[in-house]
């Protein structure tokens, strides 16, 4: 830190520059990010139920999809609760997470196999799963169209990825908050989009259909004509010249958005008494 985002003005994607090297952002997810976001090096209450919820509601995303037996990867598994609930629900499933902590967490606690590394040094093989799945992960890696070509590799012919970011677009964010210090990348549903079409997916017809959450079938080859919204980038400037701190502040947004964090809060406080 500081850092300096720009904005691609080919496909609108949001971008460090200069981009960390490998090695400091392996280090830093493996052995800081959880510190710095979640205060801790192993997961807290709070956190702990909040994986437990989004994990079922995965497993419910995703169920009519898959049968019995079939293999899935959770990329960035954290505390290992999808994993757990993937597996629950009938499924082989194993994850992948680099920060120590957490991945010995989901391993000793859960009972979940979770890989201690990084999806460029996983061990696992081309081919070999029915589908794969990574939630608000793809924004921290260094070569996020890289990963996307990873994930091709490892599905089987057909298979399945499921993928969701943050919205570096969502009017609802408070203009400073958009550039998180541990995302590399700001993607919106049509970045996303056009860099899962370039990487040889194709959306899967009325799923997931709001938001950068995407679920897409693989592919034999990828798209050609990929830039499938040329006006993306100047829409992205215009909407960063417009999300200014005066008009964020002045409109009902923010006291909105604090207001529904304070209720949530207060419901999972009482959960956790």
């Amino acid at each position: 830190m500081p850092l300096t985002n720009v904005l691609c003005a080919t496909c609108g994607l949001v971008f460090l520059d200069p981009m960390p090297t490998s090695d400091e952002i392996d280090r830093y997810y493996r052995e800081q990010y959880r510190e710095h976001y979640h205060g801790d090096s192993r997961p807290r209450p709070k956190a702990l139920l909040r994986d437990k919820r989004g994990a079922e509601e995965r497993v419910k995303l995703l169920a009519p999809y898959l049968q019995q037996g079939m293999r899935v990867l959770d990329i960035g598994a954290g505390t290992g609760a999808f994993v757990a609930a993937a597996n629950a629900a009938g499924w082989q499933a194993e994850g992948i997470e680099p920060h120590l902590g957490f991945a010995r967490y989901a391993n000793e606690q859960l009972g979940a196999r979770v890989h201690a590394t990084t999806l460029e040094t996983a061990p696992v093989h081309a081919g070999s799963f029915d589908l794969v799945t990574s939630s608000h992960v793809f924004e921290h890696l260094r070569d996020p169209l890289a990963a996307f070509r990873r994930v091709h590799a490892l599905l089987r012919a057909e298979g399945i990825f499921h993928v969701g970011v943050p919205d570096i677009a969502d009017p609802r964010r408070t203009p400073s908050a958009r550039f998180h210090f541990g995302h590399t990348h700001g993607f919106t549903r049509e970045s996303l989009m056009m860099m899962a079409l370039r990487s040889g997916f194709e959306p899967i017809d009325g799923a997931c259909d709001h938001g950068p959450v995407l679920l897409l079938r693989r592919r034999a080859e990828p798209v050609a004509d990929w830039l499938c919204f040329p006006a993306h980038a100047l829409a992205m400037k215009a909407f960063f010249r417009e999300r200014s701190a005066w008009k964020h502040f002045t409109s009902a947004t923010p006291y909105a958005r604090f207001f529904k964090r304070m209720r949530r809060f207060r419901q999972e406080n009482q959960q956790l008494e």
